[in-house]
């Protein structure tokens, strides 16, 4: 490792182990997600980028835990993200299929979803870039019933929750019924207890909030590359690979790609430190989309989430490349000895830009099953898992990248 490498290693480290120690956690609206935007408008500023703060309003969180207590047995609960909070008691009424929820009788009950009805997350009712019939269904019948709780009976999904433990299958801040999750395993005598008398706990709060994305700039804005990376987190994470990683590479480039650096750049350049990613709504992508007309602007989206994880290299995809383009990248990346093409992937930010067809380049961590099953999403996502010769290595590939482009 050169010497400048090293240095920039430890920059990066110092980025991650910044914006992972703000606190409770950088889900927008909370006090750390608003002390890790300061933190990233301070880096772009003081290497010269122009920078822009768009403000939006969003659902902040807070909760204390819940219970569940029935025949002298008291189970402790997981509460879902920006649900409501609740006590009071009910009958327990099992429900393990879609047509279950028509029954007449669910009407200020404890409704515990188990089986194929809850073997997934429900996509929020109100989530902007993608909508499920069967998702919306089960959730407009839930609501309708009128229950006084929802537990949903859960266990790991990877693909969607990363690592955590129940997964919430109901992650909606617009959802008018409490609801908290079990794992499977701690959930037979509460399946075995249909029609008893129970008692409920929910302690969550709901809380309006403001949040801003962190917009960085140079050059023309007619013809640039943006390059993207969530500042949030899911609630209860540090949020080291997920995504302090991918910041911090935002955070190498407004150094690397800087004025003193690089006085004149041939393509537009937009940093974005976007927030919202992990929230239910989408708040700050939204925001910034508001701002951009059809996106015509954006010759190129770079999207970096997940990336740095110490288990494995890097993979990138690449999403309505022309030729020109698709050859520009290969010819940068084949010097990256870290960094291979992977598989498409679309659970993150590059999607909403790929989706409208505008050229996207994406860039993960190449061991992303582990990643997910063990770290995303969870309380060991610490800094400690991240490699920052990774992120260097992206930041570096990046710099080529935009200083080559072509004429």
């Amino acid at each position: 490792m050169s010497a400048a490498t090293w240095k920039l290693s430890t920059v990066a480290m110092e980025h991650v182990v910044a914006l992972c120690s703000v606190q409770p956690d950088r889900r927008p609206g909370s006090t750390g997600n608003h002390e890790a935007t300061a933190y990233v408008e301070g880096v772009f500023t003081a290497f010269g980028w122009t920078v822009l703060l768009q403000d939006f309003e969003c659902l902040d969180w807070d909760s204390e835990g819940g219970v569940i207590d029935f025949g002298g047995r008291a189970i402790e609960l997981t509460p879902s993200p920006y649900c409501r909070g609740v006590a009071g008691a009910g009958p327990l009424r099992i429900v393990d299929t879609i047509g279950d929820l028509d029954r007449p009788d669910l009407a200020g009950t404890i409704v515990v979803l188990t089986g194929d009805v809850a073997g997934a997350p429900l996509t929020p009712k109100g989530y902007p870039f993608y909508a499920s019939e069967r998702d919306a269904d089960i959730i407009e019948r839930l609501e309708q019933a009128g229950p006084l709780a929802v537990i949903g009976v859960t266990g790991k999904h990877p693909a969607l929750c990363g690592a955590l433990d129940p997964f919430p299958l109901i992650e909606d801040g617009e959802f008018t019924v409490a609801t908290a999750n079990l794992r499977a395993d701690d959930a037979a005598p509460l399946l075995a207890a249909d029609g008893a008398t129970a008692s409920i706990r929910i302690d969550a709060t709901r809380v309006p909030a403001r949040a801003r994305n962190v917009v960085a700039t140079r050059g023309h804005r007619t013809r640039r590359v943006t390059i993207i990376a969530h500042v949030d987190t899911k609630p209860g994470t540090p949020g080291a690979v997920d995504n302090a990683a991918g910041v911090a590479v935002l955070l190498l480039l407004a150094e690397l790609l800087g004025p003193s650096r690089h006085p004149e750049l041939p393509i537009g350049v937009e940093l974005l430190a976007v927030n919202g990613e992990d929230h239910y709504a989408a708040p700050g992508e939204l925001a910034w989309l508001a701002s951009q007309g059809d996106l015509a602007d954006v010759v190129l989206a770079v999207n970096i989430d997940g990336a740095g994880f110490k288990g494995g290299g890097t993979h990138f995809s690449t999403y309505n490349l022309g030729h020109a383009l698709t050859q520009h990248i290969a010819g940068v990346l084949e010097g990256s000895s870290g960094i291979r093409e992977g598989p498409e992937w679309y659970q993150s930010d590059h999607a909403i830009l790929a989706m409208r067809g505008r050229p996207a380049l994406a860039f993960t961590s190449a061991d992303l099953d582990r990643l997910l099953a063990e770290v995303y999403h969870s309380p060991a996502d610490t800094p400690d898992v991240v490699a920052p010769d990774r992120v260097v290595e992206i930041a570096e590939a990046l710099e080529t990248l935009v200083t080559t482009w072509p004429a």
